[in-house]
């Protein structure tokens, strides 16, 4: 028995797929519709579903939105998305990261049937139930995070590799791996042949993860997000590869770098920069795998004509060392940043270490160290702002004046770990900060019936994933349970002191329908609104009070 929740704008287009689909013989038992993206997520909150089935295209939130809500809080739940959009080829493609399948208004009932039929046996094959695949993963940003701190961590342990792979399952079954640095280029992409704006970013970003998961396949590539317009892959071969001697291992990373690059234009004509790593043997080599990929990926400022380099390639150049050293820095701030959010420790030597003092003169020793201090001294003054902290301390021109090449790194040892710890509490001190301002605005706009995370996140500056786990961390309960807290808790006051009709308060709440709005009461408090009036009113009911149930 299957339950389904059907999200659309248009009433009669979630009408028709609901009858028909409880027409079926897929024992579908029980469909549900939202008009909207808000109304969907409560559902989900409130029941658990097999499938949905969402238009892509809604006014205040897009099946996008929706889908980045559903796969923060339940990842294991297939969606199949809904277009009026015909021609809207790379949306195909994009949205099976994530969506089951994707179907084309108007929708032919044969194809509804087909693509519904096909998610729901999904869950039910032996050993592929949803239900087993989240017990090693138990969302899509969780496992990002998890590759993302295998790519960059330089200091996890072995044990510390078992436990992630562990979480990870069977996704990391390799015993050589590479990595992909891609960039991709929004100045000029998509068939229009125009700069993408911000808002369709995300969707393009959507698109290339997937076709780099589709051109990896052959290779087990693992696809994520990376840091700003950066995709990252992991790509896996076995024993047997590396050792067959039809497989020319360099000649078969140029052809993927190659594939990928063709696929970008192919499919989203959109140029792509992409940066090959060599291979390792080890897990725990992905990080200096990372650092090659992303030192190749930026040699394009050297050769802008290209799109496609291979570390070992250029490896072999002499100007490779301040390449290779801006990425160290750049690594090692995302681990400052890292070790400032969780609280941890940061050792200054898992970069001074690597720091070719030796093979440098005087004058390129102080390049190298300015341009890690002055990384350092931006982020400080990034923390710092609008709290009226002092960094008179931190500023280099004061801190380093006078200091020769070795006390300067010897310095420079302290400064790093001097920074980390005031930045430990700006960070702390600017989390309360946001708390502060985030529970402001939600109490000034929960009774917009557009509210979304997204908008909050936007106000903050925060993605939402990390909005959410800052705000249940703090609050001890998750964000929209706080929104919704505030709208029953003003629906109750508005029942208990006024006259108003139950689709009056619903409006004044944040609630567009009325019954929807009749559904979160009951499961926030266990009563219908005019159970609770009648109760709160001693049991007494008006002719007005009987109106308002209606």
């Amino acid at each position: 028995m299957y339950k389904i929740l059907v999200v659309d704008d248009e009433p009669r287009v979630s009408a028709g797929i609901k009858n028909f689909l409880l027409a079926s013989d897929m024992n579908i038992t029980y469909v549900e519709t939202a008009i909207n993206g808000f109304e969907a997520i409560d559902y989900l909150r409130m029941d658990r579903f097999d499938l949905v089935l969402t238009d892509i295209q809604m006014g205040r939130m897009s099946g996008i939105e929706l889908m980045e809500n559903i796969y923060m809080e339940q990842w294991n739940v297939p969606v199949i998305v809904i277009s009026a959009h015909e021609k809207f080829d790379f949306a195909k493609k994009s949205l099976r990261l994530g969506a089951k399948d994707y179907l084309v208004k108007p929708v032919e009932r044969t194809e509804l049937l087909r693509v519904v039929r096909k998610a729901l046996t999904q869950k039910e094959l032996p050993g592929k139930s949803l239900e087993a695949e989240s017990r090693p993963i138990q969302d899509h940003s969780r496992r990002n995070e998890w590759l993302m701190e295998l790519v960059t961590q330089r200091n996890l342990t072995r044990e510390d590799i078992e436990d992630v792979t562990s979480e990870l399952g069977e996704l990391l079954q390799g015993q050589f791996f590479g990595v992909i640095s891609s960039r991709i280029d929004y100045s000029q992409a998509g068939f229009s042949h125009q700069k993408v704006t911000l808002h369709d970013r995300k969707l393009l970003k959507y698109a290339a993860i997937n076709i780099m998961n589709e051109t990896l396949m052959e290779w087990n590539g693992l696809t994520f997000n990376g840091f700003g317009h950066s995709i990252i892959s992991i790509i896996q071969l076995s024993a047997e590869e590396m050792g067959d001697p039809r497989v020319r291992v360099h000649s078969q990373i140029h052809m993927i770098g190659q594939m990928i690059a063709m696929n970008m234009k192919q499919y989203l004509n959109v140029e792509a920069t992409i940066g090959l790593s060599t291979l390792g043997g080890d897990v725990l080599m992905l990080p200096k795998l990372m650092e090659e990929a992303d030192t190749a990926a930026e040699w394009t400022k050297v050769h802008p004509g290209q799109r496609v380099f291979y570390y070992h390639d250029i490896a072999v150049q002499d100007n490779l060392s301040m390449v290779v050293w801006m990425n160290k820095v750049s690594e090692f701030m995302e681990q400052m940043k890292s070790a400032v959010e969780s609280s941890g420790d940061l050792n200054p030597q898992s970069i001074l270490g690597q720091l070719p003092v030796s093979e440098l003169s005087q004058e390129v020793t102080n390049s190298y160290c300015g341009m890690l201090i002055y990384r350092i001294y931006g982020l400080l003054v990034e923390y710092g702002q609008g709290n009226g902290a002092s960094l008179y301390d931190f500023n280099p021109d004061r801190v380093f004046q006078g200091l020769s090449g070795q006390q300067k790194l010897e310095r420079l040892h302290r400064y790093i770990e001097d920074s980390v710890a005031f930045l430990q509490q700006l960070s702390k001190a600017r989390d309360q900060n946001v708390i502060s301002r985030i529970t402001s605005y939600i109490q000034k706009n929960y009774r917009n019936p557009a509210l979304k995370i997204q908008d909050i996140s936007e106000e903050v500056h925060f993605s939402a994933a990390h909005l959410g786990y800052i705000f249940k961390r703090d609050m001890k309960t998750n964000l929209w349970d706080y929104v919704t807290a505030l709208r029953m808790e003003e629906a109750r006051r508005l029942m208990i002191t006024t006259d108003k009709k139950r689709y009056e308060i619903a409006f004044a709440v944040g609630y567009e329908s009325p019954e929807h709005f009749s559904r979160m009461f009951k499961r926030m408090l266990g009563l219908t609104p005019a159970e609770f009036r009648k109760q709160a009113r001693g049991g007494n009911r008006t002719e007005t009070e009987t109106e308002a149930e209606a």
